[in-house]
């Protein structure tokens, strides 16, 4: 529970109600004294950035002289820095509004990343563009959350070409050691993988491998595995490495031939044991290696016995060579 305003700390159980009804309940502009303003005004930012219901309507309508009014309004009626009306942007955003959010830019209001994300989870170009020019920082550069813009953007592939176009780099790594092929992959964005594999997007950064193991279709999944494995994808590499975030979060790093041992999928087990991999190479994490947690142990502890049988197969040719 939040604690009380401040003003009404020490003042007696009766005195410390009506204070509050005063807080709560509308009154006439000429009946409320200085004192119950103050209060108003420390309960609001108690809770966080005050709510401006009649700004967000001028916004919805965008009408800018409108908008304007309000704007000037609100910042009259809350001077304080701490009050950045960045929730005016983020609903601008949300009503795709661009001459609104335009105006808010100008007239001072501050967007931050998270706008940015916002813009991009729309597919929205126009905003997209005047947000980056807005928040300090670069196309490239990692947002709050880990990813980056390009990253961000798969499920919109005509905001994908934009980002290209605009120095987004194919290859930049995300928190997790993910490119934006591995994201591409990972939703399930065909338009944006080929986009991305045209524009240089390397198959040995990220996971793209593991990625395609996350796809529904088990048709699909084994068709673009294929094709990554085909362009060069290590088929041993491990997901996560070089990725402080996995470190921290304490995950279990492993193979993609893990991956497809744990969910049970003997074609995908036989397709990457035909590209090589090892099925005995063990996870980690970190640097630590995890006893019996081989691709074989994997499959038996999950009384997968059609993959188990498969793996034995195979480490028993090859022990025959």
């Amino acid at each position: 529970m939040l604690p009380p305003p401040s003003g009404l700390i020490g003042l007696s159980a009766s005195n410390a109600f009506e204070d509050l009804h005063l807080l709560t309940e509308p009154c006439p502009a000429s009946n409320i004294d200085a004192r119950t303003k103050a209060l108003q005004l420390e309960f609001l930012l108690s809770m966080g950035q005050p709510p401006h219901p009649e700004l967000d309507k001028a916004i919805a309508t965008g009408d800018e002289g409108y908008t304007l009014a309000e704007l000037v309004r609100v910042r009259n009626q809350y001077p304080q820095p701490s009050v950045t009306l960045n929730t005016a942007v983020s609903y601008a955003i949300q009503c795709e509004q661009l001459g609104i959010l335009n105006l808010l830019l100008e007239y001072g209001i501050q967007a931050d990343d998270t706008n940015i994300q916002a813009a991009i989870s729309r597919g929205h170009i126009p905003m997209v563009a005047r947000l980056l020019e807005a928040v300090p920082g670069h196309i490239n550069m990692l947002f709050r959350n880990g990813k980056t813009a390009l990253s961000l953007a798969v499920a919109h592939a005509d905001l994908v070409i934009w980002l290209l176009a605009h120095g987004a780099d194919p290859n930049a790594e995300d928190a997790w050691a993910e490119t934006p092929l591995s994201r591409a992959v990972e939703s399930e964005c065909y338009s944006a993988i080929d986009i991305l594999l045209s524009a240089g997007a390397n198959v040995k950064q990220g996971a793209p491998l593991h990625m395609c193991l996350c796809i529904k279709s088990e048709k699909e999944s084994l068709r673009l595995m294929t094709r990554i494995l085909t362009l060069g994808a290590p088929v041993d590499k491990y997901q996560g490495d070089n990725a402080p975030m996995w470190d921290k979060a304490g995950f279990w790093r492993g193979t993609a031939l893990h991956t497809a041992c744990i969910i049970g999928s003997v074609s995908a087990v036989r397709l990457l044991l035909a590209y090589g991999a090892n099925p005995l190479l063990k996870q980690k994490v970190s640097s630590v290696v995890i006893p019996e947690s081989s691709a074989l142990n994997e499959a038996r502890n999950r009384n997968h016995t059609d993959i188990v049988r498969v793996l034995q197969e195979h480490l028993h040719r090859s022990s025959m060579l």
